[in-house]
């Protein structure tokens, strides 16, 4: 799914009427589609409202006004300003003035309001992606009246009033569904934002969208990602997964990382960790294969032996380092011999990033394919931003991470981003605060390392895995609620999330 900001789409129609496809024709293509999908998918609707607004989106509005008309529907149309201020908008309206009741809602009165709450449809075409600022009063009055209805409420691009810079999305109009032109916007996959569209479907305007650095996905395009797992395969068909994670304090990790990467389709799966643990993690584990390492006094991976001999790295197709493995000097030995070493899939995780932070410069000297997944915090610790930073603009340092050192960066946190090295963005559109735990990354990193070592790519790796980790914290939620999706819950969720994934619903 492509994501266009309002500069791009703008410059992209302005390209297209420069072809010779005009301005009219494009709004003229947006309506007609838009009235074509409410009549194929709301037949029965009869008693249509139009909340209409004085720009493009209006004029969207307009039209589809007109065509429902000519389909026999009864249709209304409130203007929330005083006269359209686009020359096409007004256009349209007056194409319509004999044939549809036009009702002034720059004032709030009883008829607007019962006209809404009498309405079985109600579509709402006021700003588009041109809203800024503060929304008028009588436009708060109108849509929280269409909030409160029984009526179908659509959008027509963005739903009323939402923008990344809104300053009270609770005065948006709310959305069963919207129609958004073209194609995908911010506010259809950030969250909270996207809570108010409701399902988003894009309806043509008459040529294609243009290629954008920035996408997301939708379960159809994630189920494509997945490798097909055919009737005569066996273990060695789904590839070799090495999680070298754990450590005396922090057993646990290690757990949830191998139970992922097993629960997400790995032919083999390999645990490597301190030998002080080894009772707590094989007590927990049954169909991993357990390469104990050599620990220190403390529990941690030791630093007097070549670790790295021990692993066999070559065997695996993938190999996720990190969770709970502690910033030790034999953790940063072994995690130093697999940068230099290693030419498969590498995912650094936790305590793997909080070594590279030390020596940022050995990715670049490494022939890995390289995944991290930082939080903000181990991205500050990465880059010297202070999080705040990060956080006040995910995408672009995510970005420039990527690109600088040629990795796969998945930045973690709502609204997760993952940057390509070719400068390509992806936005998580699934999870929710249920994964706001600890242990939840360690059960991310198990996900992808099985996903890489099944032979997808390290941006659909990321990208898949995100998805399906958020799809998982989404189920968890809906059966236990946010305060008990406890990651144990969250990993049992995983094939109820593949599941609905598979079945492309």
């Amino acid at each position: 799914m492509q994501i266009l900001s309002p500069d791009e789409i703008r410059k992209a129609e302005d390209n297209e009427n420069g072809k010779g496809l005009t301005y009219e024709e494009m709004m003229e293509n947006a309506g007609t589609g838009c009235a074509g999908h409410i009549l194929s998918h709301y037949p029965d609707k009869q008693n249509i409202v139009i909340l209409c607004g004085k720009g493009k989106n209006g004029g969207d509005g307009f039209v589809i006004a007109r065509k429902l008309f000519e389909a026999s529907k009864s249709v209304s149309v409130i203007t929330v300003f005083n006269s359209p201020s686009d020359e096409l908008s007004e256009k349209n309206k007056k194409r319509i003035d004999d044939c549809v009741n036009i009702f002034d809602g720059s004032t709030v009165s009883r008829k607007t309001l019962s006209l809404i709450e009498e309405a079985d449809l109600i579509i709402e075409a006021v700003f588009g992606i041109g809203f800024r600022g503060e929304m008028p009063e009588n436009i708060k009055r109108l849509f929280a009246a269409a909030n409160k209805s029984n009526a179908v409420r659509i959008a027509i691009d963005i739903p009323g009033g939402l923008s990344e810079n809104a300053v009270n999305a609770d005065d948006c109009f709310t959305a069963d569904e919207t129609l958004s032109m073209l194609c995908f916007k911010k506010e259809h996959i950030y969250k909270p934002f996207s809570d108010k569209c409701g399902l988003v479907t894009v309806i043509p305007i008459g040529f294609v969208c243009p290629e954008s650095k920035l996408n997301s996905a939708c379960i159809t395009e994630i189920k494509n990602m997945l490798p097909h797992r055919p009737f005569d395969s066996n273990k060695g068909t789904f590839g070799k997964a090495l999680v070298i994670s754990g450590s005396y304090k922090m057993p646990g990790a290690a757990i949830i990382a191998a139970k992922a990467a097993l629960s997400t389709g790995a032919g083999l799966t390999a645990l490597a960790f301190p030998d002080r643990i080894y009772n707590t993690v094989t007590s927990h584990l049954t169909e991993c294969v357990f390469r104990p390492l050599r620990s220190d006094s403390d529990g941690c991976l030791s630093a007097e032996y070549e670790l790295y001999d021990d692993i066999k790295s070559d065997e695996y197709s993938a190999i996720a380092i990190g969770p709970g493995l502690s910033v030790c000097n034999g953790a940063e030995k072994l995690l130093r011999s697999l940068l230099l070493n290693y030419k498969g899939k590498l995912i650094i995780d936790a305590d793997g990033i909080n070594i590279i932070s030390r020596n940022i410069n050995l990715l670049k000297e490494s022939e890995a394919k390289i995944i991290m997944t930082p939080h903000p915090g181990e991205m500050s610790r990465l880059t010297g931003l202070s999080v705040k930073e990060i956080n006040s603009r995910r995408e672009a340092v995510a970005e420039e991470f990527a690109k600088q050192y040629n990795v796969t960066l998945l930045l973690k946190g709502a609204n997760t981003v993952i940057a390509s090295p070719d400068g390509r963005l992806y936005i998580n559109p699934t999870g929710c605060c249920a994964l706001s735990r600890g242990g939840s990354g360690d059960l991310l990193t198990g996900i992808i390392v099985s996903l890489a070592a099944q032979g997808l790519s390290c941006k659909d790796a990321a990208a898949a895995g995100a998805f399906i980790h958020g799809l998982a914290g989404e189920t968890a939620q809906s059966l236990f609620t946010s305060y008990c999706a406890t990651v144990e819950r969250i990993y049992d969720c995983i094939p109820k999330a593949l599941s609905e994934i598979l079945s492309g619903q």
